[in-house]
């Protein structure tokens, strides 16, 4: 996790929430996403994740679809309770018909297998992060 320092102008954007258990994939993923001039928080699981969005403008999540404690799955269920207009990509290494018709059910805005399309992606995030500034 790394919150923001409040002494900064820029903590009052909307973030982008990176989850997943892989930490090489959240730092790579961060990265990319802030050179494209974005905020970016990161958890580790979805307990985090949904600790973060009570504290945080979190206006899109890119989730991992397995992690423990809290999958994504869990994650997305909660977050469509509690702040539905979130907005949620679930990402996996694992391509299952069962997964995606339960997440996109559930109201996920996209599910992406890994490895990622990152223009895809980075499309997908442009809409979301310009839909409401």
């Amino acid at each position: 996790m790394n919150p923001p320092s409040s002494s900064n102008p820029e903590s009052i954007r909307p973030y982008i929430l990176v989850v997943d258990d892989e930490e090489e994939f959240r730092t790579a993923l961060k990265a990319l996403l802030e050179g494209d001039g974005y905020a970016v928080l990161t958890a580790c699981d979805g307990e985090d994740a949904f600790r973060l969005t009570k504290k945080y403008d979190i206006r899109l999540i890119i989730s991992d679809l397995r992690m423990p404690i809290l999958n994504g799955i869990a994650l997305l269920e909660l977050i469509r309770d509690q702040n539905p207009q979130i907005k949620v990509i679930i990402v996996t290494a694992y391509e299952e018909v069962a997964s995606y018709i339960k997440v996109m059910s559930l109201g996920a805005f996209e599910y992406l297998k890994k490895p990622l399309d990152m223009n895809k992606l980075k499309e997908l995030v442009a809409g979301v992060m310009s839909d409401e500034e």
